[in-house]
């Protein structure tokens, strides 16, 4: 009888899963399977979380699923109320006595908001940190790597909204005796945009590139069409190195086939041997191509400019991380710094995660402009 229970209420959860993709939320088998996980360890008072949690992947699909889950479980799952919240003060761990405890004499207890560990390691410097820390912030990089823009793909799926889906409308019109009351649409599915990283790994960036290549290797295990690239005086494609799963050895393997590392920096020689290549023919088409240099270039500034605003007309935004950006004093005098920065559309320091993060909210907001190119 337990055991017919279970099956039901698995049976529940699957069927508004199902409702969730015939309303456009993309909660396939592996969203549905960690829901149903996560039913089972929070409890029926917390179902509403459980799905929240894995049915839902952007902001916009929240009204979504209030509205299926209230129209499917009704008052059997009531909806949780909205929590208003409190404001937190932020205090050292070593507060002293004398305070609203000692004027009144009543112990009272303050909302206190340690800095988490999480944070500190968000706001710490590249090149200040540890290779443990290194690995931390690798793992943080999945938020990093939702916010990037998106595109919409030539494959659709189940929408709320968007292009009529003809087929399922008139199968659906066959309940009602041939009247299209319950009407079905698709809309392009999103997929994520291309994202190339070029890596400067002169000796001026030494430090800091070791550490975006473990970020590189990162992100490519999230989203395998990245391409990564290293520079100094020369071109030398790391992809393929950083294709493994331990990112020890894929650091040991790209700094083996790097045969310029801590050299000297042409930057604009790169980018041409990077365009002449695969770049101009699809690779930085319509992609998010982030340079990744201080712009201490011996190499030709004319040359530089040249090959920057070839890449600006193919790419779909140019994002240039230069860690000396960190320092406000920080001015972009350097010959080949400033050739490049006019066909930049983001210039960032890009020396710590939260670095990183605002320049990914800040592309994703472009993406949804109307001066979006």
């Amino acid at each position: 009888m337990a055991d017919s229970a279970v099956a039901g209420e698995l049976r529940s959860l699957v069927e508004f899963a199902r409702a969730l993709r015939d309303e456009g939320l993309p909660a396939g088998t592996g969203a549905t399977a960690e829901f149903c996980r996560a039913a089972a360890l929070l409890g029926p008072a917390d179902l509403y979380w459980a799905g929240r949690a894995t049915l839902v992947g952007r902001r916009e699909e929240i009204e979504i699923y209030d509205r299926v889950f209230r129209s499917f479980f009704g008052a059997s799952q009531p909806m949780p109320a909205p929590r208003k919240p409190e404001r937190a003060r932020l205090v050292t761990a070593g507060l002293d006595s004398d305070g609203p405890e000692g004027e009144t004499g009543e112990t009272s207890t303050p909302a206190v908001a340690l800095a988490s560990r999480v944070e500190l390691l968000r706001r710490k410097s590249f090149d200040r940190c540890t290779p443990d820390e290194l690995a931390e912030i690798a793992r943080l990089a999945a938020g990093f790597a939702r916010s990037l823009p998106r595109r919409r793909s030539r494959r659709r799926r189940t929408s709320a909204a968007g292009p009529l889906d003809l087929p399922r409308t008139l199968r659906r019109s066959l309940r009602t005796g041939g009247e299209p009351f319950d009407r079905r649409y698709r809309a392009r599915r999103p997929a994520p945009r291309r994202l190339v990283l070029l890596v400067d790994v002169s000796g001026s960036m030494a430090t800091h590139s070791q550490a975006l290549l473990v970020l590189a290797h990162a992100l490519l295990r999230l989203q395998p069409q990245t391409e990564v690239l290293c520079f100094g005086t020369r071109l030398t494609s790391a992809t393929r190195a950083l294709a493994v799963s331990s990112p020890d050895e894929a650091l040991r393997r790209a700094a083996s086939e790097v045969v310029d590392w801590e050299g000297g920096t042409r930057i604009g020689e790169a980018v041409k041997e990077f365009l002449d290549g695969g770049g101009h023919r699809g690779s930085a088409r319509g992609a998010v191509v982030v340079i990744c240099s201080d712009g201490l270039d011996v190499g030709d500034p004319q040359l530089l400019g040249a090959q920057m605003e070839r890449l600006s007309r193919l790419a779909y935004r140019v994002v240039w991380l230069n860690p000396l950006k960190q320092d406000p004093a920080y001015e972009p005098l350097a010959r080949g710094m400033e050739a490049a920065l006019p066909y930049v559309d983001v210039f960032a320091s890009g020396h710590n995660l939260a670095s990183l993060e605002a320049v990914a909210l800040e592309l994703s907001a472009a993406a949804g402009s109307p001066a979006s190119r």
